[in-house]
Protein backbone atom coordinates (compact mmCIF):
# COMPACT_ATOMS: atom_id res chain seq x y z
CA UNK A 1 0.00 0.00 0.00
CA UNK A 2 2.68 2.51 0.74
CA UNK A 3 4.32 1.90 -2.16
CA UNK A 4 1.52 2.50 -4.34
CA UNK A 5 0.79 5.45 -2.37
CA UNK A 6 4.43 7.00 -2.28
CA UNK A 7 6.40 5.38 -4.85
CA UNK A 8 8.79 8.17 -4.99
CA UNK A 9 9.81 6.68 -1.30
CA UNK A 10 10.72 3.17 -2.64
CA UNK A 11 13.63 4.39 -5.05
CA UNK A 12 17.01 2.37 -5.15
CA UNK A 13 18.54 5.46 -4.04
CA UNK A 14 15.92 6.37 -1.23
CA UNK A 15 16.27 2.83 0.17
CA UNK A 16 19.96 2.62 -0.08
CA UNK A 17 19.54 5.88 2.19
CA UNK A 18 17.00 4.47 4.90
CA UNK A 19 19.42 1.21 4.77
CA UNK A 20 22.61 3.51 5.66
CA UNK A 21 20.77 5.91 8.37
CA UNK A 22 19.28 3.00 10.13
CA UNK A 23 21.83 0.20 9.82
CA UNK A 24 22.11 0.09 13.74
CA UNK A 25 18.26 -0.90 14.30
CA UNK A 26 18.68 -3.05 10.77
CA UNK A 27 21.76 -4.95 12.53
CA UNK A 28 19.71 -5.63 15.14
CA UNK A 29 16.29 -6.56 14.02
CA UNK A 30 18.43 -8.95 11.62
CA UNK A 31 20.23 -10.80 14.79
CA UNK A 32 16.74 -10.55 16.61
CA UNK A 33 14.17 -12.26 13.59
CA UNK A 34 17.31 -15.27 12.95
CA UNK A 35 17.44 -16.05 16.37
CA UNK A 36 13.17 -16.50 16.88
CA UNK A 37 12.39 -17.02 13.21
CA UNK A 38 12.23 -20.85 14.17
CA UNK A 39 9.00 -20.44 16.58
CA UNK A 40 6.99 -19.25 14.02
CA UNK A 41 8.33 -22.14 11.22
CA UNK A 42 9.87 -19.45 9.24
CA UNK A 43 12.79 -21.05 6.58
CA UNK A 44 16.33 -19.92 7.66
CA UNK A 45 17.06 -19.22 4.17
CA UNK A 46 15.05 -16.46 4.24
CA UNK A 47 17.19 -14.52 6.82
CA UNK A 48 20.84 -16.01 5.06
CA UNK A 49 19.38 -14.33 1.99
CA UNK A 50 18.29 -10.99 3.69
CA UNK A 51 21.67 -10.95 5.64
CA UNK A 52 24.07 -11.67 2.05
CA UNK A 53 21.96 -8.80 0.52
CA UNK A 54 21.82 -6.79 3.56
CA UNK A 55 25.72 -7.31 4.24
CA UNK A 56 27.54 -8.00 0.74
CA UNK A 57 31.03 -7.02 1.98
CA UNK A 58 30.65 -9.06 4.79
CA UNK A 59 29.84 -13.24 4.29
CA UNK A 60 31.62 -14.22 7.72
CA UNK A 61 29.54 -12.48 9.67
CA UNK A 62 26.26 -13.32 7.93
CA UNK A 63 27.24 -16.77 8.79
CA UNK A 64 27.78 -16.11 12.45
CA UNK A 65 24.79 -14.33 12.58
CA UNK A 66 22.97 -16.99 10.87
CA UNK A 67 24.27 -20.04 12.24
CA UNK A 68 23.73 -18.49 15.98
CA UNK A 69 20.44 -17.93 14.86
CA UNK A 70 19.66 -20.89 13.00
CA UNK A 71 20.97 -22.80 16.54
CA UNK A 72 19.42 -20.73 18.78
CA UNK A 73 16.03 -21.35 17.23
CA UNK A 74 16.81 -25.44 16.70
CA UNK A 75 17.30 -25.30 20.47
CA UNK A 76 14.08 -23.27 20.93
CA UNK A 77 11.86 -26.02 18.94
CA UNK A 78 13.67 -29.07 20.10
CA UNK A 79 12.60 -27.28 23.87
CA UNK A 80 9.50 -26.71 22.41
CA UNK A 81 8.39 -30.48 21.81
CA UNK A 82 7.88 -31.19 25.55
CA UNK A 83 5.30 -28.49 25.59
CA UNK A 84 2.83 -29.42 22.58
CA UNK A 85 2.86 -33.16 22.37
CA UNK A 86 2.68 -34.90 18.31
CA UNK A 87 -1.42 -35.39 19.50
CA UNK A 88 -1.67 -31.57 20.23
CA UNK A 89 -0.30 -30.68 16.93
CA UNK A 90 -0.94 -33.24 14.25
CA UNK A 91 -4.46 -35.25 13.50
CA UNK A 92 -4.53 -38.60 13.96
CA UNK A 93 -3.39 -40.17 10.89
CA UNK A 94 -0.18 -37.96 11.10
CA UNK A 95 0.73 -39.42 14.26
CA UNK A 96 1.62 -42.88 12.95
CA UNK A 97 3.95 -40.85 10.33
CA UNK A 98 5.74 -39.28 13.28
CA UNK A 99 6.18 -42.19 15.58
CA UNK A 100 7.56 -44.11 12.13
CA UNK A 101 10.26 -41.11 12.51
CA UNK A 102 11.05 -41.57 16.16
CA UNK A 103 11.82 -44.98 16.00
CA UNK A 104 14.22 -44.68 12.70
CA UNK A 105 15.43 -41.43 15.17
CA UNK A 106 16.23 -43.77 17.68
CA UNK A 107 18.50 -45.42 16.13
CA UNK A 108 19.64 -43.23 13.16
CA UNK A 109 19.26 -39.74 14.66
CA UNK A 110 22.36 -37.96 14.11
CA UNK A 111 22.44 -38.95 10.70
CA UNK A 112 18.87 -38.49 9.74
CA UNK A 113 19.22 -35.05 11.57
CA UNK A 114 22.52 -34.22 9.63
CA UNK A 115 21.26 -35.10 6.32
CA UNK A 116 17.86 -33.45 6.63
CA UNK A 117 19.53 -30.23 7.79
CA UNK A 118 21.96 -30.23 4.83
CA UNK A 119 18.75 -30.85 2.31
CA UNK A 120 17.08 -27.54 1.21
CA UNK A 121 14.05 -28.82 0.36
CA UNK A 122 12.48 -29.75 3.70
CA UNK A 123 11.86 -27.69 7.02
CA UNK A 124 14.87 -28.57 9.44
CA UNK A 125 12.47 -27.30 12.42
CA UNK A 126 10.44 -29.91 11.78
CA UNK A 127 13.04 -32.12 12.69
CA UNK A 128 14.03 -30.43 14.86
CA UNK A 129 10.61 -30.93 17.09
CA UNK A 130 10.88 -34.69 16.36
CA UNK A 131 14.08 -34.92 17.37
CA UNK A 132 13.05 -33.03 20.79
CA UNK A 133 9.79 -35.00 20.36
CA UNK A 134 11.91 -38.27 21.31
CA UNK A 135 14.05 -36.43 23.67
CA UNK A 136 17.44 -37.65 21.45
CA UNK A 137 20.66 -36.52 22.86
CA UNK A 138 20.39 -32.65 22.84
CA UNK A 139 24.26 -32.37 22.10
CA UNK A 140 24.01 -35.02 19.04
CA UNK A 141 20.90 -33.23 18.03
CA UNK A 142 22.58 -29.29 18.26
CA UNK A 143 25.48 -31.23 16.39
CA UNK A 144 24.12 -32.51 13.48
CA UNK A 145 21.94 -29.24 12.68
CA UNK A 146 25.09 -27.24 12.64
CA UNK A 147 26.83 -29.56 10.41
CA UNK A 148 24.59 -30.01 8.29
CA UNK A 149 23.32 -26.33 8.13
CA UNK A 150 26.63 -24.16 8.27
CA UNK A 151 27.28 -26.17 4.78
CA UNK A 152 23.74 -25.27 3.15
CA UNK A 153 24.28 -22.30 4.56
CA UNK A 154 27.88 -21.47 3.23
CA UNK A 155 26.79 -22.29 -0.20
CA UNK A 156 23.70 -19.90 -0.07
CA UNK A 157 25.83 -16.78 1.50
CA UNK A 158 28.80 -16.71 -0.98
CA UNK A 159 26.72 -17.83 -3.92
CA UNK A 160 24.59 -15.01 -3.43
CA UNK A 161 27.40 -12.95 -2.80
CA UNK A 162 28.72 -14.32 -5.95
CA UNK A 163 25.46 -13.21 -7.77
CA UNK A 164 25.45 -9.92 -6.01
CA UNK A 165 29.01 -9.08 -7.34
CA UNK A 166 27.53 -10.10 -11.07
CA UNK A 167 24.72 -7.80 -11.24
CA UNK A 168 26.48 -4.85 -9.71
Amino acid sequence: MLFLIYPDSFTADRLKTQLHDNSSLILLVFIALSCIRALFFLPSTLFVLMGTVLYPEDPVFVLIVSMVGIVIGASLVYKAASLLTPEQLFKDKNIARIKGVGRKMDKYGFSIVLLWSFFPAVPTDLICYVAGTIKMAFWKFILAVFLGEIILVSIYIWTGKSIIELLF
